[in-house]
């Protein structure tokens, strides 16, 4: 079953709360983070025996990833317990958030918005036209993580309307503006009864 996909315009406020006591945001700066990423994507993401070669397949690899720049990490009392990674592909000037995850002991505390709200102005800084990502919908916390940033639902792949309505109904959120893959208005669905 094909993933959610979800764009994100430059025109959305960004909402960037002020980081709680003892966090941070820092980005990738020495080799060593990629053990601390690889951390951060267990559980969830990757496989629970993943080693550095994870990070290498999913963020060394893209050849649009520039390391130091594009990759970010939530830090709590100075360690890596979120990431995130936000680039451009440049070809198309579209901005991709990718592979955001969080610590298992540090999930369900709504730490994720600050890592996005990092990404966003990031990729808004850019000049992108608008930014992608794909999710699932059993990943429901991160799912109305990036509703509630502003990111509106692609309508890509058959039964996505219907899917998206079910996600909406299971949010209790009454409507949202679906989009075209080519980043058109479709139009505005409800959460299914």
């Amino acid at each position: 079953m094909a993933q959610l996909k979800m764009y994100w315009f430059p025109s959305t406020p960004i909402s960037s709360p002020p980081l709680p006591e003892g966090y941070s945001i820092s980005a990738y700066k020495t080799e060593s983070d990629k053990l601390a990423w690889v951390e951060c994507c267990k559980n969830g993401l990757i496989a629970d025996d993943a080693d550095e070669k994870a990070f290498d397949n999913d963020i060394t690899d893209r050849e649009d990833i520039a390391l130091t720049e594009d990759v970010f990490f939530l830090d709590y009392l100075g360690e890596h317990i979120g990431t995130i990674t936000a680039y451009v592909i440049k070809e198309q000037n579209i901005g991709d958030v990718h592979m955001v995850g969080i610590r298992t002991e540090h999930r369900g505390k709504g730490l994720s918005k600050y890592m996005l709200a990092a990404a966003l102005n990031h990729l808004k800084e850019k000049g992108v036209k608008y930014a992608l990502l794909t999710t699932d919908e059993w990943r429901k916390g991160a799912v109305k993580s990036y509703l509630t940033a502003g990111f509106l639902p692609v309508l890509y792949d058959e039964g996505m309307e219907e899917r998206w309505q079910a996600v909406l109904k299971d949010y209790g959120i009454e409507s949202v503006l679906m989009v075209n893959e080519d980043a058109s208005p479709y139009k505005i669905i409800y959460g299914k009864e």
